[in-house]
């Protein structure tokens, strides 16, 4: 069952029934870690407790040995996450928001361009789009995902356009999208890093480190992939205020360069955490599949095999719900609260035609906890919490 109709079959169940049961045949492993206190959407420290110590002795390292920009700390990192990904080059950042900016500047796009960005995702997605001079474009999802639906895309093509952004989100691919040759494909991969092989078609990817991302760091990071070296060498002069590879300073191309680079401390810490980041994923995927089996009408439906940054939910009176976990103890999150359409700093944007998908889906959205801290017994507990609360 594909994603669009796995998607159509979860809603009509959730207009028409309850949270599904389970049948116990799941084995549980381990206790409710959270017992007596809050169960938390993400819990950084608890998640740095697996590779404490070999974390905190790299980022000793480096402060230890003076380079804490650039170096081959970074380098190393950066080609060792471009393996993960399958492409050629990686390029380290300094976020998610400032490599999709990079990305967007090195391949020209500009005032006068607009760009397509799906009407549900973080707000970076769109204002990074705003950071270049272009005018983003927002569409709609798919009814039964939060993803980009292509006829949306293809109804918003105008000669305009120079470049759509594909957000992968909830462990949803994208689907495939028949674009004119004039027009780039990039990658918003945000949530997505973990997911060995190609990233679909895009010329290019932008990755974050966001602490509570399946491969964290301590504060902001980001990466950009690419098969192409040009474009990887100019995403890197522009991330360093147009200083080229041989130390000198230079026009690197009409876009303004900045300071945008990876720091040396937050890629030793990405190295020490990189041997762990398959043991995270597949941790991901098991939290996932059992929420799945314990809340089928409720859980939002995902490709197997695809990264687990968040687990996303759907109920129609999504608020109330929250508040109630919220007082038995269980936090939970909304990605996203409303649709880009509604967002004030992307008054200017244009929306070709309503997003009538977008808009129920951030209605009725939240998330639940999900990380490599939680075991079988809490999500067991989450979801009893939440069939209790509903019933």
């Amino acid at each position: 069952m594909g994603p669009g109709l796995a998607g159509a079959c979860l809603w009509a169940r959730l207009h028409h029934g309850g949270p599904g049961r389970s049948d116990g045949n799941l084995p549980a492993q381990g206790r409710q870690v959270s017992a007596g206190g809050r169960i938390r959407v993400s819990n950084p420290a608890r998640v740095h407790a697996r590779t404490a110590e070999a974390a905190e002795a790299a980022v000793l390292d480096v402060l230890r040995g003076g380079w804490w920009v650039g170096g081959p700390v970074v380098s190393r990192v950066e080609a060792a996450l471009a393996g993960v990904v399958g492409c050629a080059h990686g390029v380290g950042m300094a976020s998610g928001t400032a490599a999709l900016q990079a990305i967007l500047s090195a391949l020209g796009v500009g005032p006068g361009d607009d760009v397509i960005v799906p009407a549900v995702s973080f707000v970076a997605s769109a204002t990074a789009v705003l950071r270049t001079g272009a005018r983003p474009v927002l569409v709609d999802v798919q009814s039964g995902a939060p993803m980009l639906d292509p006829s949306a895309v293809a109804a918003a093509l105008t000669p305009r356009v120079r470049a759509v952004v594909a957000v992968s989100l909830f462990g949803n691919r994208v689907a495939p999208l028949e674009l004119p040759d004039s027009v780039w494909l990039v990658d918003d991969a945000a949530q997505a890093m973990g997911r060995t092989g190609s990233y679909g078609d895009g010329v290019a990817q932008a990755f974050s480190f966001y602490p509570t991302k399946v491969l964290p760091a301590s504060g902001d990071g980001g990466l950009v992939t690419t098969n192409d070296p040009e474009l990887a060498a100019r995403v890197r002069d522009l991330g360093r205020h147009g200083r080229m590879s041989d130390g000198r300073y230079g026009a690197v191309s009409e876009a303004t360069p900045g300071n945008n680079r990876l720091d040396a401390v937050q890629a030793a810490l990405l190295e020490a955490r990189l041997p762990d980041l398959q043991a995270r994923v597949a941790w991901r995927r098991r939290l996932l599949k059992r929420y799945r089996h314990h809340l089928p009408e409720l859980v939002v439906p995902h490709d197997e095999g695809s990264n687990v940054a968040v687990v996303a939910a759907v109920h129609p009176d999504r608020d109330a719900l929250r508040a109630a976990l919220g007082r038995r103890g269980i936090d939970t999150g909304c990605y996203y609260p409303h649709p880009l359409t509604q967002e004030p700093v992307l008054a200017g944007a244009r929306v070709p035609h309503p997003v009538p998908n977008a808009e129920r889906f951030c209605a009725t959205c939240l998330a639940l906890p999900c990380h490599i801290g939680l075991t079988d017994a809490d999500v067991d507990h989450v979801s009893a919490q939440v069939r209790e609360v509903l019933a």
